[in-house]
């Protein structure tokens, strides 16, 4: 069997999770031949080597003729979008197209797959002629709400743009749902049972089946460490429990770095220390915080020491589908605190392997921070909070999961 994946990047969560899913097929699925097609370049031998190509765009002959004529941003239905979503004030996260110039649908790959896999896709499958072309089945993974959204990811940055952008939103919702509904066979794989009921209740993919198919996570990426050990090597050895944030890109407002900042600045800088890893600007915290800041860490291997020498993760976000913060978090035997939104409510049990916070602000964060702090929770021991992704969440579960829905679309 021949499965094709289809994502925008393999960055951010999304591509992460999407090049997982990937990787769990070819070390775990003998009967699934896995590819890979993304947009940036493929230069490393290893991607080669882990079947991962790349599909540049072309441009019609109609767009190079307005393009010449300096029509191209006027007389394209992508340049209309664009110059909509360029006259407003930026007010969200992204807002990404249903349309391209990525003729993905040509790529020799795709002509041969038996399953076409769709993750992250946008600006980067060209909606109209992408599902008119494709005759093999689909499967799409909702990586976020944007598969069934329009032009947004998030549901606030939605119910945020509704006077500036709400139409173009539509517009993107009625070509999303013209189009995939010229396939009559399209499946969606949800991460999280959150997402899955928010997907099965749209208006765009409401009518195609559903199932609940969970992250995955590879056990042998992430050995349990000596904490010891790493607080000295870290210079974390000072008695002070050790807090923890990751993000991608730590400015995004969906991630509540903000509220964390909040919480903290409001208690005793002498109980804590507190390390901050993601792409973004330098931190503004009270100075007394023994505090430490990382960019993004690409190396597994150093960014797993990191989870080890924290003491318990923060996810704040305001809006979180399946974080692959937690599931990293958790496999390294690290408690995790967060809001109890998206499918965060799924995986965390409080007092066991972390605390989930109904209200969602720096008050709420902060009370539970210090409830942290004074040991007012027992959790299970890391090799226990461990056991949980190891035996539900790995890579091998994963890899079966989607073998055993590609085998039942094919049959």
């Amino acid at each position: 069997m021949k499965v094709v994946h289809i994502a925008t990047m393999l960055r951010g969560g999304a591509g992460i999770a999407a090049l997982r899913i990937h990787q769990s097929l070819l070390s775990y699925a003998p009967d699934v031949t896995s590819y890979f097609i993304q947009k940036d370049p493929v230069t490393d031998s290893n991607d080669i080597e882990r079947n991962i190509h790349q599909c540049t765009h072309y441009h019609n002959l109609y767009y190079r003729i307005v393009n010449k004529l300096g029509l191209k941003p006027y007389l394209t239905k992508e340049g209309y979008f664009r110059r909509i979503i360029s006259k407003y004030p930026k007010n969200y996260e992204i807002a990404t197209l249903p349309l391209s110039y990525y003729p993905i649908e040509n790529h020799p790959l795709i002509k041969d797959a038996d399953i076409i896999h769709l993750h992250w896709i946008g600006n980067f499958i060209n909606y109209p002629s992408f599902f008119k072309k494709i005759k093999q089945p689909i499967v799409c993974t909702t990586h976020d709400p944007n598969p069934f959204l329009g032009i947004f990811h998030y549901e606030g940055d939605v119910l945020r743009n509704q006077g500036s952008l709400g139409k173009l939103e539509n517009k993107a919702i009625n070509i999303k749902y013209r189009c995939t509904h010229t396939h009559n066979n399209i499946h969606i794989a949800c991460p999280s049972e959150w997402v899955k009921q928010k997907s099965e209740v749209s208006y765009i993919l409401g009518d195609f089946p559903h199932y609940y198919i969970p992250y995955g996570i590879e056990e042998k990426n992430y050995p349990l460490l000596d904490k010891v050990a790493l607080k000295e090597k870290f210079k974390l050895n000072n008695g002070k429990k050790t807090i923890l944030f990751i993000a991608f890109d730590i400015q995004l407002p969906r991630k509540g770095l903000d509220l964390l900042i909040e919480a903290v600045n409001n208690i005793d800088p002498n109980k804590f220390n507190l390390i901050s890893v993601g792409h973004g600007n330098k931190i503004s915290i009270n100075s007394k915080i023994n505090f430490q800041q990382y960019e993004n860490i690409k190396d597994i291997s150093e960014l797993n020491k990191i989870y080890a020498v924290a003491d318990v993760t923060i996810v704040p976000s305001r809006e979180d589908m399946f974080n692959q913060v937690m599931l990293e978090s958790l496999i390294n035997g690290t408690p995790v605190i967060s809001f109890s939104n998206g499918g965060m409510a799924e995986h965390i049990k409080t007092g066991q392997n972390g605390i989930l916070i109904d209200e969602i602000n720096s008050q709420s964060l902060r009370l539970e921070i210090e409830n942290f702090l004074n040991d007012k929770y027992s959790f299970e021991e890391p090799y226990i909070i461990r056991d949980y992704p190891i035996t539900t969440l790995n890579n091998q579960l994963q890899a079966k999961r989607y073998t055993e829905l590609y085998n039942k679309i094919l049959a």
